[in-house]
């Protein structure tokens, strides 16, 4: 193929965001915006929703009952995101979609990427410190190693510490 050095304006590029709703990742979001962001961008928010309170709930509890107030408090926390989601895309004029996924973050990220064809991912970087890093891992590190894709870690400069 020959290059004649115009930039190709019909080209619409695909682009994977792990969105968690953190200040990070609105930050990320509007880095793109300013930074990367061109006419033709199709940006998909990707959000794994945590369930934290699912996390510390004692495996073998015996009230149904408040197992599936939990469950149902947790999914309309994630549905009231999923609207915050769209609206800071329509906020910034970006076209997009948000997705909700289920399982570890890192994973889902690339799985996303993979199912939508996206030319790059996008992840921010919570600036967790050395030590916590190191034992637990992050997002980032497993993304970064594990994509198929390029992919961009938003470092700003709040999130170094």
């Amino acid at each position: 193929m020959e290059e004649t050095g115009n930039k190709d304006t019909s080209r619409k590029r695909k682009i994977i965001m792990g969105m968690d709703g953190s200040r990070n990742a609105e930050e990320a979001l509007t880095w793109f915006k300013e930074n990367l962001h061109e006419p033709g961008d199709f940006l998909i928010l990707v959000h794994i929703p945590e369930y934290k309170h699912l996390i510390t709930m004692p495996v073998m509890t015996s009230d149904a009952a408040l197992m599936s107030r939990i469950v149902d408090e947790e999914q309309h926390v994630t549905t009231e995101r999923m609207t915050k989601f769209q609206t800071l895309l329509d906020h910034q004029g970006i076209q997009g979609s948000v997705k909700e996924m289920g399982g570890d973050p890192g994973h889902q990220l690339i799985e996303a990427a993979v199912q939508e064809g996206a030319d790059f991912i996008i992840t921010g970087n919570r600036g967790l410190g050395t030590l916590r890093r190191t034992f637990l891992g992050s997002v980032s590190d497993y993304v970064v190693h594990h994509s198929p894709v390029p992919v961009i870690v938003c470092r700003l400069p709040h999130s170094h510490h």
